[in-house]
């Protein structure tokens, strides 16, 4: 069962899985949750798939295995689906679904090792010149390898805190909303991530 159906069960609310979400697909985050809010199953689906990928991407650099990742994105929607009619707007809609993921993340217990770095790291990185040459190739290669590993050993609150920041382009403040902390504690896990990992990638600087 897909997320959004799932969601709908749970929900308890009819589903008409041909009707277009064309009138929705460009509404403000403000509008869909409370469209959602009040039961609409479309405004839900246009914000699962507005924002269940950079979900996806956070989870899959905080948990060791892929069917947990799956298993927390889906949880946070299936909660923030049952928890709509508490959303005040105090945060962006973004962040607070950044939030319920974060704790869903902390129930698993699992946080050991991150998975394999996917293309949205390779979009935060300087394209090298002469990119078709074997030997560059092979140095990034083995740069985004050591990324990978250097990421997996930091503590978690700062390696979220420099996946929020470094892929998601989040502010410290909302770095803070969606790991409980101050926006200078969330800033502090930042920066004592960018030193480790720069200290562990001097070798490609």
């Amino acid at each position: 069962m897909g997320v959004t159906s799932h969601i709908a069960t749970q929900k308890g609310v009819a589903v008409d899985t041909d009707r277009a979400a064309v009138d929705l697909a460009d509404a403000g985050e403000g509008f869909l949750a409370s469209a959602a809010a009040l039961g609409d199953r479309e405004a839900f689906e246009i914000v699962v798939h507005r924002y269940g990928p950079m979900l996806f991407r956070y989870a899959r650099r905080m948990l060791a295995n892929h069917h947990d990742v799956a298993d927390v994105v889906q949880e946070t929607f299936v909660a923030a689906w049952r928890q709509l009619g508490t959303f005040r707007g105090g945060s962006s809609l973004q962040t607070w679904l950044f939030s319920i993921c974060a704790r869903k993340i902390v129930d698993t217990y699992r946080i050991k090792r991150a998975e394999p770095i996917d293309d949205i790291i390779l979009d935060t990185l300087p394209a090298p010149s002469g990119a078709s040459d074997p030997f560059t190739a092979a140095s990034t290669t083995e740069f985004l390898a050591a990324l990978e590993e250097a990421l997996a050993e930091l503590p978690p609150r700062q390696r979220a805190s420099w996946v929020l920041r470094e892929i998601e382009e989040m502010t410290y403040p909302q770095i803070g909303d969606i790991l409980r902390l101050s926006p200078d504690t969330a800033r502090g896990h930042h920066f004592r991530a960018t030193r480790t990992l720069r200290e562990r990638l001097k070798r490609w600087r």
